[in-house]
């Protein structure tokens, strides 16, 4: 006891003699509690919030039947304009063609051809209701769909923790810029589809989920509808894909692509559809939509849900569930 004493003393006297803080000393003189709330002037710079795990709401394939799969309707605030096409942002590289394993030549993973996707920086609709989805460590994409609403993929949700998840969504995240940031306070789904699990594709097909944010987004920057996806759609090329990817942009730039198709498989029978698509697809897309325009605005009928390297196949979940689970999640979170 005495010997931490004249420690305590000896650290004090070094601290009067210009030396810097000891170990011991650090606890003792830089733990400080504040002493005032941030001024009222100040507080429009921040940016952080204060996040909170985040809810489960698991929906029954049961209790889904039952619920309409009529399209949920899109939605364009007045004080946004509308452009067909985004604005492009300088190209930031695009992925090698060929890429090296120890020090054996691979392929990338499933890029048709030349690479369509391109980074866009446009806050009009519908190209500024991207989001990117954060969770845990990990990211996703997804679209928003509704007042506090965002589809994206299962499998971006970390279903593996039991309590304590916490995520955000960005808000068109586009370089140093941000539209917004919301915490996420509840995922609502009904398939729980975990990357590390042996994922049939029965689950696949039901590979979306909606969260709900704190704050309503969709009522600032609008919203898309979604709708079912009809197979007599197979192998047009109707459909456009937003989201961010890992290898692309520094994954900080949304990016898009158009003119893509959709083919949904023809042995899978049921609510939830598994289908290919010829879109461009590599990590940190998952859960991004797969829209069309018609005349009263976008609708998304699928999401990014997984790659098959081997086949060199990019898959998409859709179906009739994917605009039940939403129009559940507009009835339960308003």
């Amino acid at each position: 006891f005495m010997e931490e004493i004249d420690m305590a003393k000896k650290d004090r006297l070094k601290q009067d003699e210009g030396f810097p803080l000891s170990r011991k000393g650090l606890a003792e003189v830089v733990n400080k509690a504040a002493t005032e709330k941030v001024p009222l002037k100040l507080r429009s710079i921040d940016l952080a919030i204060d996040l909170e795990a985040f809810k489960f709401e698991l929906v029954s394939p049961e209790s889904l039947g039952k619920v309409s799969d009529e399209p949920t309707k899109p939605l364009l605030p007045k004080w946004i304009d509308q452009r067909y096409k985004p604005k492009r942002v300088v190209d930031h590289g695009r992925p090698k063609e060929k890429l090296e394993h120890r020090g054996r030549k691979v392929d990338p993973l499933v890029i048709f051809g030349s690479d369509d996707r391109r980074a866009y920086d446009d806050t009009a609709y519908p190209w500024g209701c991207v989001c990117k989805v954060i969770v845990g460590v990990g990211y996703g994409s997804g679209v928003i769909v509704g007042p506090r609403h965002v589809l994206t993929a299962s499998h971006t949700i970390n279903w593996a923790v039991s309590g304590g998840v916490t995520g955000s969504v960005e808000v068109n995240r586009a370089g140093p810029a941000v539209s917004a940031i919301s915490r996420i306070t509840q995922v609502c789904a009904f398939t729980r589809v975990r990357p590390g699990d042996d994922v049939s594709f029965s689950e696949l097909d039901e590979d979306y989920a909606v969260v709900i944010t704190a704050d309503r987004i969709g009522d600032r920057f609008g919203w898309l509808g979604t709708r079912t996806y009809n197979s007599s759609w197979d192998d047009e090329p109707y459909w456009i894909n937003i989201g961010y990817s890992a290898d692309r942009a520094s994954s900080i730039f949304p990016l898009r692509q158009s003119g893509k198709e959709l083919d949904e498989h023809a042995a899978d029978y049921g609510s939830g559809r598994l289908m290919d698509t010829t879109a461009d697809v590599n990590r940190g897309q998952s859960g991004g939509p797969m829209f069309a325009f018609w005349r009263d605005g976008p609708y998304a009928v699928a999401v990014v849900s997984a790659q098959n390297i081997a086949a060199r196949e990019n898959y998409c979940s859709g179906g009739s569930d994917l605009p039940r689970l939403v129009r559940v999640a507009l009835t339960r979170f308003r």
